[in-house]
């Protein structure tokens, strides 16, 4: 068995374990406790493991926040941040060339993958402040339920900041949220403005070249996927090749 279908194998146990993490939420009792925390334990010792294996440190943590974010211990939803791995690996099968890759570039083709992630991690965090600052947030998920309204400029007013630092963040909330729908847009339009120009196979290299430049220096196991990815794309081409020319 190669090396990528281990980690699909692997990556697909912890989303069994985040389902069913997800599923526990609306129970209280000792079963539960203790499975969260067992669950809460995999994970944990999952992000310590590849992060003492991780050639630099900081960047291994820079670059994974939503792993970091699913061992908080503060609410257990935060394990659906895991997620983000799973779709990472499966990104390289062949389902995932098909579908999530051309998801993935359209969020490339203007830096909107950056933005959201950053947008995301708001949304995720300032939630957690304002349970303890906010006298009518009373816990997580309305704190979240919150967020998502504030920043999607909805507002319902069902739950509305009182205090100076609860307005600061619905305030930043709010500018995010703006800035998210406008970015949203402009991607939209650029990515089909791109498809309907004809590229040549130069250009698509220096695009190629020029993203994989762009990132921050890559790991080795980052590296590894990357090598795999490509030699099957020429595997691809090869056997394409062969059933074109009998």
């Amino acid at each position: 068995m190669d090396k990528t279908r281990r980690r699909i194998i692997y990556e697909s146990f912890m989303l069994v374990l985040i389902i069913l993490s997800l599923a526990l939420l609306p129970y209280q009792n000792y079963f539960t406790f203790l499975l969260n925390w067992i669950i809460w334990s995999i994970f944990t010792l999952d992000y310590l493991v590849r992060l003492y294996r991780a050639d630099r440190k900081w960047h291994y943590v820079k670059t994974h926040p939503f792993q970091l974010i699913a061992i908080i211990p503060f609410y257990s939803g935060f394990r659906a941040a895991r997620i983000a791995s799973f779709v990472h690996i499966l990104s390289i099968t062949a389902m995932g060339k098909r579908y999530i890759i051309p998801i993935y570039n359209f969020f490339r083709s203007n830096g909107l993958n950056r933005f959201l992630m950053i947008f995301i991690l708001l949304v995720i965090l300032i939630p957690v402040p304002m349970v303890f600052i906010e006298p009518d947030i009373h816990s997580y998920s309305d704190a979240l339920w919150w967020a998502i309204v504030t920043a999607t400029t909805v507002g319902y007013g069902d739950i509305i900041p009182v205090t100076p630092i609860g307005r600061i963040l619905a305030a930043i909330m709010m500018l995010f949220g703006i800035a998210f729908i406008g970015m949203i847009t402009s991607t939209i339009t650029n990515f089909f403005r791109a498809k309907k120009t004809p590229t040549t196979s130069t250009q698509r290299t220096s695009k190629i070249t020029q993203l994989i430049a762009e990132t921050p220096d890559l790991t080795k196991e980052e590296i590894a996927i990357i090598e795999q990815f490509l030699a099957l794309r020429k595997n691809e081409t090869v056997t394409t090749k062969k059933s074109d020319n009998p």
